[in-house]
Formats: C-alpha cells, structure tokens, sequence
C-alpha cells in the first residue's frame, strides 16, 4: 500500500486533517473529534451529543435518521470524558449527502424546549441501564486522577440535567469548537470530496482552546483498598504514572497486548504455573494528559487472597521478561498496514491514538515510532510503570 497517500494538515480555520487515500476501493469514511476539559456540569457534554441529533436545520431527528437509512450509513456519535466523537462510513456515492447531514447536526445553534424533553428519557436509560449493571471497577478506574475534572461520571446525574439552564447547555456546546478540532478522512475520496471538507468543517469559526489548570486536589495513594464484602472478590491491580513521554504512551499499548491478551500473553503463563488458572483477564490502560492508568482485574476467592498477593510483585518481576515483540510484532505492527485497506478501521485507529496521545499521528508516523520498540525498550517501559505508584482493589460481593 502506498504509504505516500497518507497526509496531515491544517485547514483554513486551523483545525487538523489526516486522511489516507485508497482509490481502489469502494467505501468513505470520516471522523470527527472535538476535544474538550470537563469543567461544566458533569454530563452536559453527553446531553449536548444527544442534541446534535435532534435538528439538523430544517429536518428534525426522523428525517435524520430516514436520511442515514436511505443511505445504508449511520452517524455514530459519543462521548469520552475528554472528547466528542462522530463519524460514518459509507458508499464513495453518497459521501457528499452524508458529509452535509452531519456539517448541518453540528453547524445547528437553534434549539426548542421540545429538543431537550426528547434527549432527557433516552439519557435517564441509559444511566438506568449503567448503574444496573456491576460497574465498581470502572468506577474506581475514573475516580484515579489526579486532575479531579475526569473523575465525574460522562452521563452525569439525570435529576441534575433537568435542571439545567439553556445557556449552560449552548455554551458548552459552543465550546467544542476549538482549533484543536481534528477531522480523519480515509478511502475511496476524491477531489471533490476534499473540497467539500474545507468548504464546510475548514470553515467553522474555531477558537482557541483555553489552557486551564487542574485544580488542587489531595491524591489519595493508599495502597490497599477495600470495595464491599463476600467470599468472592475481584482484585484490581492499578500502576498511575505522572509526566507520561509520548514512547510511554505508544508502549502501554504494547504492554497490554503482550500480557494480558491471549492465553499465550505473560499474565496468562505466570498465573496458571502458580495455580491459577484464569478464564479472561481485564487488562487496561487509560491517559489524560501526562497521566496513565496501566491497570488489570481478575477475579479469585475470598480464601485464595493470601496465596495470591506475593504474586503481584512476583509478576511484575516476571513480565520484565516477556517476549513482547515475539507476542505483539505480528498483531500491531506486522499487521498494521491492514488497517489501508479498511477505512473504518483505520479512522477508528486514528482517533484512539489522538486519544492516548492528545494529538493527531499518521499511521505512518504511528509506524515509524513503534518500528523501533525491542524486548528491552519494552521492558523498561514496562518497569516505569511497575515502579509507579501501585494501588490495589479487592472488590467483593
């Protein structure tokens, strides 16, 4: 694949565009990121998503959704805690209709009441549908930072969304629009389609992106916590790293693959030579900024606790060892140049490594950094993080 197709620049109105052309395919896709810093009402950001898919100038929610239908090609949208997200894929022959629907959700300013009513029950569900479900772990995981804007829950509180103000709402929702904007276009495109990016996303009036500071907090750093009670319990491990570099940031992802994915991965190995043995194992990482959360969960008795916790230093010794390149090479970089060939995919890829890195990279660039990863860069990145501070969870029930 020809790598050369792969581009990055700015638009006239400062926001950044990656795209990757493939002509001989048959599907478009495009993505659109809207970064932001959670300082408003918890929830708000989500509340606004819902909204951009309520009018769409003159058309209302049904005719939006009859439009996407009528094209065989959804716009998906959601909400991180640090970022908006929407994007589709579809047919090279219908890219224009679609790139207008959603210029016209996202360039839409005017809002009635009977907008906001609708949002609201699909919003109360969805929490319904969060907090139903056992979500302690992922609870724990927000509630880390340092930086206390990320640790409020995306969907907020539904008793407190009621009672919004309208200008809160149109205020944040303004707010999305900064310089920081990165817009990721990849497949069969062609000129005219480019053209239509600068003529409507290049042309939104962004603004500068206000550099905030995070707030004093007291960092809670005890070691071992306790989360309810049971003879059944689930063991959270969690390494937070402060002034995370970029090769860190790129290597996290490494990391997790070669021990936790498989049942070849390191965690897998260790565990089961020492009389454990487990059926999945989470393995996760998050970064806001310079921070990275580096965590896992698996689940043991209450009984086993004692002969399973000399085991996570013993670990942690261990995985120094793994043969990463061996375990990861042949799925994220042997394999990569796939992702040319699936332009949903590879804008998928696109935004997660904006994620991690707060910044646009090229599959190429993304290539080129990690082509110089060995057992032993990874290792050391690898014991940066295990030499981190070190929290662990047991969660009963």
């Amino acid at each position: 694949m020809e790598q050369a197709a792969e581009r990055r620049g700015r638009l006239e109105n400062g926001a950044t565009l990656v795209s990757f052309a493939a002509p001989q395919l048959h599907s478009v896709a495009f993505s659109v990121v809207l970064p932001f810093v959670p300082e408003c009402t918890p929830g708000t950001h989500h509340l606004v998503e819902h909204m951009f898919f309520e009018r769409a100038g003159e058309r209302r929610a049904r005719q939006i959704n009859a439009e996407m239908d009528g094209r065989g090609s959804e716009i998906m949208g959601y909400t991180a805690v640090n970022y908006m997200c929407f994007s589709f894929s579809c047919r090279q022959e219908v890219f224009l209709p679609q790139l207008e629907l959603l210029y016209s959700m996202l360039s839409q300013r005017e809002y009635e009441r009977e907008d906001f009513e609708r949002v609201l029950p699909v919003i109360r569900n969805e929490i319904f549908e969060y907090n139903f479900y056992d979500s302690r772990s992922s609870d724990i995981l927000r509630e880390l930072w340092f930086d206390s804007r990320f640790i409020q829950p995306v969907l907020g509180s539904a008793s407190v969304l009621e009672q919004l103000e309208e200008e809160e709402v149109c205020a944040v929702r303004e707010s999305l629009f900064t310089k920081d904007m990165c817009l990721f276009l990849a497949g069969a495109f062609t000129p005219a389609h480019e053209k239509r990016i600068l003529e409507t996303f290049g042309r939104i009036p962004l603004c500068r992106s206000p550099k905030t500071l995070a707030p004093p907090e007291e960092k809670v750093t005890r070691a071992i916590n306790r989360v309810g009670r049971g003879s059944e319990m689930q063991v959270l491990v969690t390494y937070h790293v402060e002034r995370a570099d970029q090769e860190l940031k790129l290597a996290a992802h490494w990391l997790r693959s070669g021990l936790f994915d498989g049942l070849d991965a390191a965690f897998f190995r260790f565990f089961d030579e020492h009389g454990f043995q487990f059926y999945s194992v989470d393995g996760v990482y998050n970064i806001r900024g310079d921070e990275l959360i580096f965590s896992y969960l698996a689940h043991i008795s209450k009984r086993d606790r004692k002969r399973f916790d000399p085991l996570i230093d013993a670990f942690e010794r261990e995985a120094s060892r793994t043969p990463f390149m061996a375990l990861v090479k042949p799925y994220l970089y042997d394999n990569i140049e796939f992702l040319y060939d699936n332009p949903e995919r590879l804008c998928s890829h696109y935004v997660d490594t904006w994620a991690d890195l707060s910044a646009p990279l090229t599959l190429r660039e993304e290539m080129q950094l990690c082509g110089s990863f060995t057992d032993r860069s990874l290792a050391a990145c690898w014991e940066r993080i295990a030499s981190s501070l070190r929290r662990i969870f047991y969660i009963g029930r």
